[in-house]
């Protein structure tokens, strides 16, 4: 096979190959050779639109200004007075960019109403084929309040003048980013008329998935197929997936009314009987003994007796005796002066007054009576109106054909301004979106991560990695063995060490607690820390002797020893002389001699 051959196979599989799979395989190849692919100050080439198909639309602003294109902004004036007074232009992104001059249309108006659309050369037929909506929103300064959304609109109502397109003006689905507050959502509505009435409902995707709120550019995606099977992606990848035929649930209102409808007109009947229990008939008098038994929250301790020295004769607070009435005391004006009350001296001790037994929980306690009940024998259940055939029912089994879409419009209410869009496509083919996806937006998100990464906000401290698990350091070839032993080594003894350091402060707090509450750990430290002292201090006594050498013995032991031996062998060697001629007075003169 060829080189030219090679190349075709790798384009056809690069073409069939999902979004999502290739910006994991282009990121991965990033962060591996992070400038072998591409460079930062890449330049724009523009998508060759000869690949789609000549239904197709895709806009990539490649316009050098917007009043060259067909893009047409509306001034128009909403019921409430307010104006579409936004402004609109072709920009180039400075946050985080990603190609060279690659253009997008902006939002170049803070806190103000905007709207501008696009009239279709030849109206959009969806019928009986597949629906993907695809583009890309970058918000320069993030969004706090905004929408971000897209309009597919009504052949019929575009060719009024692009001046009053507004939010009355009709459309078909509305798809894209809705974010203010708290409430962060993808927004998803389809228009269906009613085939009874011919009126307009909107109906909305209840549970929409949360929309992108970075400053990056992220790609949304719309399939809508023939099959009623549709699906929402963000970055090539599936946010939300359904039927909207099969599951009722999805869309509020329900797509199709139900078959069956509740009789307004039916009414429950008098004697239906809906009380599940009633009282019993048999009990309706409380007991006579209830209240003594089952009513208070607590009863007089009956094991209690009274102290053998409380005297009930003495009050517990008497009328201080030594107490005199004040000078200025006044018994016309001020009454009979009375003294202050006081404790009872006498009871100190002892208790006083009437003894009354302590409460105590009552273990019987029911509270309030209240009547049994029994079940009802005549219970008939919960009554229910009947139900009739739903006069207003329909069936909308083809939600997909939609339409006649004349035109794609942004009508918008924005806080923040610089909110981008680009690459609008709206066909048939998911693989053409693919294809545009992979080409455009693949590489745009590369290198707007490099330059996120290169230029985002960096903390005064950046944080520190923690610290490799065992299982990362045996996993890495590049470390010895002996590493991994001193590591294993290490850890365990820091991990010990910990232990022996906590359990220590507990034990300085409350020793005694400490030791019955942990016996065994506290006999094992013990232990642990005598054999580490005792083999510290042999060590370290082992290296001193080697250190200084062994301990010198004194020279004048050592002439000691060599005088008494002397000694010896001279009182051998007198004493046969000595023997002989009888004299012992020879020796211990000789003695005294040489002592001398």
């Amino acid at each position: 096979m060829d080189h030219w051959s090679k190349f075709q196979v790798l384009c056809f599989v690069v073409k069939k190959m999902k979004l999502s799979t290739l910006l994991s395989i282009a990121v991965s190849l990033l962060l591996n050779y992070p400038d072998a692919a591409f460079a930062q100050d890449q330049a724009y080439v523009p998508f060759d639109k000869t690949k789609l198909d000549s239904s197709s639309f895709f806009e990539q602003f490649d316009y050098e200004a917007l009043h060259e294109s067909n893009w047409k902004v509306s001034h128009a004036t909403k019921p409430d007075q307010s104006v579409y007074e936004g402004e609109w232009d072709l920009d180039t992104p400075t946050v985080f960019p990603g190609f060279v001059n690659d253009k997008a249309l902006a939002v170049k108006t803070s806190a103000a109403y905007h709207a501008i659309s696009y009239v279709l050369d030849n109206p959009f037929d969806n019928t009986d084929r597949d629906l993907v909506l695809q583009y890309e929103v970058k918000a320069e300064k993030g969004i706090n309040c905004a929408g971000a959304y897209i309009k597919l609109l009504d052949a019929e109502s575009v060719n009024e003048s692009a001046d009053n397109f507004s939010n009355r003006t009709p459309f078909q689905i509305m798809f894209g980013p809705d974010k203010c507050g708290e409430s962060n959502k993808l927004q998803f509505i389809i228009r269906r008329e009613n085939p009874l009435t011919g009126s307009i409902e909107e109906k909305v995707l209840t549970s929409p998935p949360l929309a992108r709120s970075g400053k990056l550019s992220t790609l949304y995606t719309l399939i809508l197929k023939k099959s009623q099977d549709f699906e929402i992606r963000i970055n090539g990848r599936v946010a939300k997936a359904g039927n909207l035929v099969g599951d009722p649930s999805l869309l509020y209102p329900e797509l199709n009314p139900s078959k069956e409808s509740i009789d307004i007109h039916d009414v429950q009947p008098d004697d239906w009987d809906d009380d599940e229990y009633i009282p019993d008939p048999e009990i309706t008098e409380k007991p006579a003994d209830y209240d003594e038994k089952y009513y208070s929250h607590s009863i007089d301790d009956p094991k209690a007796v009274k102290p053998e020295d409380w005297d009930e004769s003495e009050p517990e607070f008497i009328i201080d005796p030594q107490a005199e009435i004040p000078e200025d005391w006044d018994e016309e004006e001020d009454g009979d002066w009375e003294g202050p009350i006081i404790a009872n001296p006498k009871c100190v001790s002892i208790g006083c007054g009437k003894w009354s037994p302590p409460s105590i929980p009552n273990p019987n306690y029911k509270g309030p009576w209240i009547r049994p009940v029994i079940p009802n024998p005549n219970y008939q259940g919960e009554w229910k109106p009947r139900t009739i055939p739903n006069p207003n029912y329909y069936e909308d089994l083809t939600p997909s054909n939609l339409k006649l879409i004349g035109g794609i419009g942004f009508e918008l209410w924005t806080m923040e301004n610089q909110i981008m869009f680009d690459n609008i496509y709206l066909g048939h083919s998911l693989e053409e979106a693919e294809l545009i996806g992979n080409t455009t937006f693949i590489p745009k998100e590369i290198l707007e991560r490099k330059s996120h990464e290169a230029n985002r906000p960096r903390a005064k401290n950046e944080p520190v990695p923690p610290p490799k698990s065992f299982e990362d350091l045996f996993s890495e070839e590049s470390e010895s063995s002996l590493s991994r032993f001193y590591f294993l080594i290490s850890e365990t003894l820091i991990a010990k060490y910990s232990k022996v350091e906590s359990f220590y402060g507990e034990f300085r707090q409350s020793p005694l607690e400490t030791v019955v509450n942990h016996p065994f750990k506290f006999v094992g430290y013990c232990i642990g820390f005598v054999f580490t002292f005792t083999l510290t201090f042999g060590l370290m006594s082992t290296v001193v002797y080697i250190v200084s050498g062994p301990v010198a013995i004194p020279e004048k032991q050592e002439t000691s020893s060599s005088t008494l031996k002397e000694e010896k062998n001279y009182e051998e060697e007198v004493t046969p002389s000595a023997k002989s001629s009888g004299s012992k007075t020879t020796l211990k003169e000789s003695k005294a001699t040489r002592r001398r």
